[in-house]
C-alpha cells in the first residue's frame, strides 16, 4: 500500500508539472503572438529594413578596409626581421654589452606596445562587425517568426515583400561575414608576431639579468696574465672595422618617425640663442643668467637637448652618442663660464672627453681586450691626476679642503678601485665604476645648470615691465619667485635622483626607476597606498595651499583696495577661502590616496574619540575661531583690552589670536578666551572714544574760572570733536582739593593718550597764568601719648635750638 501511495503521489506531481508547463507555453505563445505587429505594418517595416540596409552597406566598406592593418603588419614584420638579423649578426644576447641589450630591449618593448595597440584597434573593429552581425541576425529571426505567426492566423501574406526583406537581410549578413574573415586572419598574424616579440624580449631580459649578476663576478682574465694577451689576434681589427660600419648605419625609418623631434630641437636652439642675443641687455641685472649671456648658442643647445632629448623613443646608438657629445660639451662651456677656478674647468672638459670617448668605443663594439686596456689606462692616469689636482686646489685655497678637493680625492679612489678590479679580471665592475661615476658627475652638473637657468628665467620674467606694473607682482613678486625657485629645485633634483639610480644600474632606465620607486607601497586593510599616490596627495595639498595664498594675495592687491569692505570683513573672507581650498585639497588628496568617502566615517569616529580624550581644547579654539570670523565681535585691527593688557588685534588664527600690545610685545590669546571671557573692544562699532582728564585745585580757587579753562582746553584741541561738545564737571570736595573732570570725545581711539597729554599740558600752563594752585596732599599729626623720656629729650633739643638761634648778649669788661 505504501508503494502504491508513493507511485500515485509521484504521478500526481508529474501531472501537475506538465499542466504548469503547458500553461506557461500557452502564455508565452500568447505573449509572443501579441508582440508581433499586424499585417498592415509589413510595408512600413520592410521599408525600414531597406533603409537600415543602406546604412549598413555604407558602414561595411570601413569594416572591409584592412589596408592600415596590412601596413602595420608589414612594418612589424620588417622590424622583427631587423631584430632577427641583429641576433644573427652579433650572436646570442648573452654575449652583448649592456648598451646593446638596453637598445634592443627598448626596440622590442616599443614594438610590443605598438602590436598591442594594433590588436586593440583590431578587436574594436571586430566588435563593431560582431554587433552589426548580431543586430541583423535578430532581424532575420524576427521576420521568420512574424511570417509564421501570420501564416497561423490564415492571413494573406505579401510574399514578395517578405522575400525581398529576407534577401536583404541575408545579403547584409553575408557581407558582414566577409568583412570579419580577414580580420580574424590579421588577428592570428598579429598574435604570432606578438608571441615572437615576447620570445625575443624574454631572451634579452634574461641576458640583462645575467649581466647584472656578473657585476661582482670575474668576467675576464687578469689584466697581466698571458691568457689576457692571447685574446689579441688578427681578427681583432676586423671586429673594430665591422663594429664601426654597423655603428655608422642609421635606419631611415627612425628619421621618418622621429625627424620632427630633431627639427624641433634645431628650432629651439635658434630660438633660444636669438632670444638671449635680443634680450641680453635687459637680463644683465639677473646674476643667475650671467654665464648664459656670454654663450647664447651653448645655452640653446643645452636647453634644447635637456628639454627634448628624453622624448626620443629609441634613438640609435650613433644618434645617442651625438646627443651626449652636444650635451656634455655645451654643459662644459657653460660650466667654464660659471666657475672661475681653472682646475674645475679643466676637470669638466677632461671628464667630458673621457665620457664621450668611452661611449664611442662602446658604440663601435670595441673588442673586450682593447676596451679593458682603455679603461685601465684611464684609471691609471686618473689616480695621480686626481690627487695632483686636489693638491693644487688646496694650495690655491690656503690649505682649506673644500668640496671640490674631496671630489677629486674620491675620483682618485674610484680610479684605484677600477684599476684593481680590472687587473683582477672583474672587467664588468671596473667599467661600471668609471662609467657610472663620470655620468653621475655630469648628471649633477646638468641639475645645477637646469636650476640656475630656471631661476634666472623666473627672475627675468618677474622683472619684465609689463608684470612690474601689477600691484600683486610689486608686493608678492619676490615671494612668488622664491617659492617657484624652491619648487624648481625639488623637481630637478628628484629627476636627478632617478637618473642616478638608472646610471648606477639599480634600474635600467629613468622610466623603470620612476615606475619602481613610485610603485612601492604598503597595504592597510583594503587600501593599497603607493609612493606615487602619496606624492600625488602631498602635491595636491601643497598646490591647494599655494593657490590659496595666491588668491588671497590677488584679493589683497586687486579686489579689496577697490571695495568698501573694512579690514575685518576682508580678513574673514580670506580666512574662509583659505579653509575652503585647503579642505577641498585634503579631500582630493585622500581620494587620490585611495581612501573612499565612506572610510571617513571611521576617521570621524576616531576623531570624536580624540576630542573626548584630549583634543577638546583644540577643537574649542578652532570653533571659537570660526565664531570670531562669522560673528566678528573682534576683528583684525581692533583695539581691545584683554585682562589688563591693551593692544591691537594683528591676526586671528586657526587656534589663537595674536594681539600686539602698545609696548610692542605680542600677546597670544586662545580663541575660546575671546568668546567665553570679558573683552573690551574700543573699535567694535566706531573708533570714537572719550577722554577724561581729572584735575584738582586748591580750596579757595574760583570754580567758574577753573571750569572755563578746562572747557577752553577741550575746545581748542584740534583732535577733540565738536559734537558731543567738551564738558567740564565739578566732581566734589576732596581731602586737599576741589575735584574737576574735563570730558571730551576724539575720532580715533589710538590718539587717546596723546590727546590726554596735550590737554594736561594746556591746563597746567593756563593754571600758572591765572595763579590757580594745584595742591598736594596735607596731613595734621596729633600725638596723644608719648613716653616721658622721649618727651624730655625733645624739649631739651628744642631749647638748645632756641638758644642757638637767640642773638649774642653784650659782655661787660671786669672792673678793677
Amino acid at each position: 500500500m505504501v508503494g502504491v501511495a508513493e507511485t500515485f503521489s509521484k504521478g500526481r506531481r508529474l501531472a501537475l508539472a506538465a499542466l504548469l508547463l503547458g500553461l506557461s507555453l500557452l502564455a508565452a505563445g500568447t505573449a509572443a503572438a501579441q508582440d508581433f505587429p499586424g499585417l498592415s505594418q509589413v510595408p512600413g517595416l520592410a521599408a525600414e529594413v531597406a533603409s537600415q540596409a543602406v546604412q549598413a552597406e555604407a558602414q561595411l566598406p570601413a569594416l572591409l578596409d584592412t589596408s592600415w592593418f596590412e601596413s602595420q603588419l608589414e612594418q612589424s614584420e620588417a622590424r622583427l626581421r631587423q631584430v632577427d638579423q641583429r641576433i644573427a649578426q652579433y650572436g646570442e644576447p648573452a654575449t652583448w654589452n649592456i648598451d646593446r641589450l638596453l637598445d634592443t630591449r627598448a626596440l622590442l618593448q616599443e614594438e610590443r606596445t605598438r602590436l598591442e595597440r594594433v590588436l586593440q584597434t583590431l578587436s574594436t573593429r571586430q566588435g563593431e562587425g560582431e554587433t552589426l552581425r548580431r543586430r541583423w541576425e535578430e532581424r532575420r529571426d524576427f521576420w521568420r517568426q512574424w511570417e509564421k505567426q501570420l501564416a497561423k492566423e490564415s492571413a494573406t501574406l505579401p510574399q514578395e515583400t517578405f522575400a525581398q526583406t529576407k534577401e536583404t537581410i541575408v545579403r547584409i549578413l553575408r557581407e558582414a561575414d566577409a568583412a570579419n574573415a580577414p580580420l580574424v586572419v590579421f588577428q592570428e598574424e598579429l598574435t604570432r608576431l606578438l608571441n615572437r616579440n615576447l620570445a625575443h624580449l624574454t631572451r634579452v631580459d634574461g641576458a640583462l639579468r645575467e649581466l647584472r649578476a656578473q657585476t661582482f663576478q670575474r668576467t675576464g682574465h687578469p689584466l697581466f696574465s698571458l691568457d689576457f694577451f692571447r685574446q689579441f689576434s688578427e681578427g681583432t681589427m676586423a671586429e673594430v672595422h665591422s663594429g664601426l660600419r654597423e655603428a655608422l648605419r642609421v635606419d631611415p625609418q627612425i628619421l621618418r618617425d622621429q625627424g620632427w623631434l630633431l627639427f624641433t630641437q634645431i628650432l629651439v636652439v635658434f630660438a633660444t640663442a636669438i632670444f638671449i642675443l635680443r634680450h641680453r641687455r635687459t637680463a644683465e641685472g639677473t646674476p643667475e643668467w650671467r654665464f648664459i649671456l656670454d654663450h647664447p648658442w651653448a645655452t640653446g643647445i643645452f636647453t634644447s637637448l635637456s628639454a627634448l632629448a628624453p622624448l626620443y623613443a629609441t634613438p640609435p646608438a650613433l644618434w645617442r652618442l651625438m646627443l651626449w657629445v652636444l650635451l656634455a660639451f655645451s654643459a662644459a662651456v657653460l660650466i667654464s663660464a660659471l666657475v672661475r677656478n681653472p682646475l674645475k674647468r679643466f676637470t669638466v672638459y677632461l671628464l667630458a672627453t673621457v665620457l664621450i670617448t668611452s661611449m664611442a668605443f662602446q658604440l663601435i663594439l670595441l673588442p673586450a681586450p682593447l676596451m679593458r686596456l682603455f679603461l685601465a689606462g684611464v684609471a691609471l692616469v686618473g689616480m695621480p691626476l686626481g690627487l695632483l689636482l686636489a693638491r693644487y686646489n688646496i694650495a690655491r685655497h690656503e690649505g682649506k679642503v673644500n668640496v671640490f678637493s674631496l671630489g677629486l680625492r674620491l675620483g682618485a679612489f674610484v680610479c684605484l678601485l677600477s684599476f684593481l678590479a680590472q687587473a683582477a679580471g672583474y672587467s664588468t665592475l671596473a667599467a661600471h665604476l668609471l662609467d657610472a661615476s663620470i655620468k653621475s658627475v655630469f648628471i649633477g652638473i646638468f641639475a645645477v645648470m637646469a636650476v640656475r637657468l630656471g631661476q634666472g628665467g623666473i627672475d627675468f620674467l618677474r622683472e619684465q615691465p609689463l608684470l612690474q606694473k601689477r600691484v600683486f607682482v610689486q608686493r608678492f613678486g619676490a615671494e612668488v619667485a622664491q617659492r617657484l625657485k624652491t619648487l624648481l629645485k625639488i623637481i630637478v633634483w628628484i629627476g636627478a635622483l632617478y637618473n642616478f639610480l638608472s646610471v648606477w644600474g639599480i634600474y635600467d632606465s629613468f622610466g623603470e626607476a620612476w615606475a619602481g620607486l613610485t610603485g612601492f607601497g604598503i597595504s592597510v586593510g583594503q587600501v593599497h597606498l603607493t609612493l606615487a599616490m602619496l606624492m600625488l596627495a602631498l602635491l595636491v595639498i601643497y598646490l591647494s595651499i599655494q593657490v590659496s595664498w595666491v588668491l588671497r594675495g590677488v584679493l589683497d592687491t586687486q579686489v579689496f583696495p577697490h571695495s568698501s569692505l573694512d579690514r575685518g570683513v576682508s580678513d574673514a573672507i580670506k580666512k574662509l577661502l583659505h579653509y575652503f581650498l585647503v579642505f577641498i585639497g585634503f579631500l582630493l588628496a585622500m581620494s587620490l590616496a585611495g581612501l573612499e568617502m565612506r572610510n571617513f566615517a571611521v576617521l570621524a569616529g576616531a576623531f570624536g574619540i580624540g576630542i573626548g580624550f584630549g583634543l577638546q581644547n583644540i577643537v574649542n579654539n578652532f570653533v571659537s575661531g570660526l565664531i570670531l570670523l562669522f560673528e566678528r565681535p573682534v576683528k583684525v585691527g581692533d583695539t581691545v583690552v584683554v585682562g589688563t593688557e591693551w593692544g591691537r588685534v594683528a591676526k586671528i588664527g586657526l587656534r589663537s589670536t595674536l594681539i600686539e600690545t602698545f609696548d610692542n610685545s605680542e600677546l597670544i590669546v586662545p580663541n575660546s578666551q575671546l568668546i567665553a571671557e570679558k573683552v573690551t573692544n574700543w573699535t567694535l562699532t566706531t573708533t570714537r572714544a572719550r577722554v577724561i582728564l581729572p584735575v584738582g585745585v586748591a580750596y579757595g580757587s574760583d570754580v567758574e574760572q577753573v571750569m572755563e579753562i578746562l572747557k577752553e582746553a577741550g575746545e581748542k584741541h584740534s583732535l577733540v570733536l565738536e559734537e558731543p561738545a567738551p564738558s567740564a564737571l565739578f566732581m566734589g570736595f576732596g581731602d586737599s582739593s576741589l575735584d574737576f573732570e574735563l570730558r571730551c570725545y576724539i575720532g580715533d581711539v589710538s590718539k587717546r593718550l596723546g590727546v590726554r597729554s596735550d590737554l594736561g599740558r594746556y591746563v597746567d600752563r593756563r593754571f600758572r597764568e591765572e595763579n590757580i594752585e594745584i595742591p598736594f596732599p596735607q596731613r595734621d599729626l596729633h600725638l596723644r601719648s608719648v613716653d616721658g623720656a622721649v618727651l624730655g629729650q625733645a624739649r631739651d633739643k628744642s631749647a638748645a635750638l632756641a638758644a642757638d638761634a637767640a642773638p649774642p648778649s653784650s659782655i661787660n669788661p671786669p672792673t678793677g
